[in-house]
């Protein structure tokens, strides 16, 4: 089966130095945005992927989504930030505000 597209979705979490970072999960067979976003949240939440970001909980408020495509050539091409073009090409949802700090 060739596949021609994937789904690259991330999530914030924070470190446990502090720090604001992004960890992105690779989907394949999502109909669209919403699906490929809910199929990395489940992802995310496999014992093996909390152990491997050491039970680190990520802010699923908050997703950036990257139609990923192969070209003529069979490399994988992600779209630029800064493209024109489809919606679903390159999205991010949610709010800008995370601190990492407990108040």
């Amino acid at each position: 089966m060739f596949i021609d597209h994937l789904w690259m979705v991330g999530f914030r979490l924070c470190t446990g130095t502090d720090r604001i970072v992004r960890h992105f999960y690779v989907v394949r067979d999502a109909r669209d945005e919403h699906h490929a976003r809910q199929l990395a949240a489940r992802l995310a939440d496999t014992l093996v992927e909390r152990r491997a970001r050491e039970y680190a909980p990520l802010d699923e408020t908050w997703a950036e989504v990257l139609l990923l495509r192969r070209d003529d050539l069979g490399n994988w091409r992600a779209p630029s930030r800064t493209a024109a073009g489809s919606a679903q090409a390159h999205a991010v949802t949610g709010t800008n505000e995370l601190s990492c700090r407990n108040s």
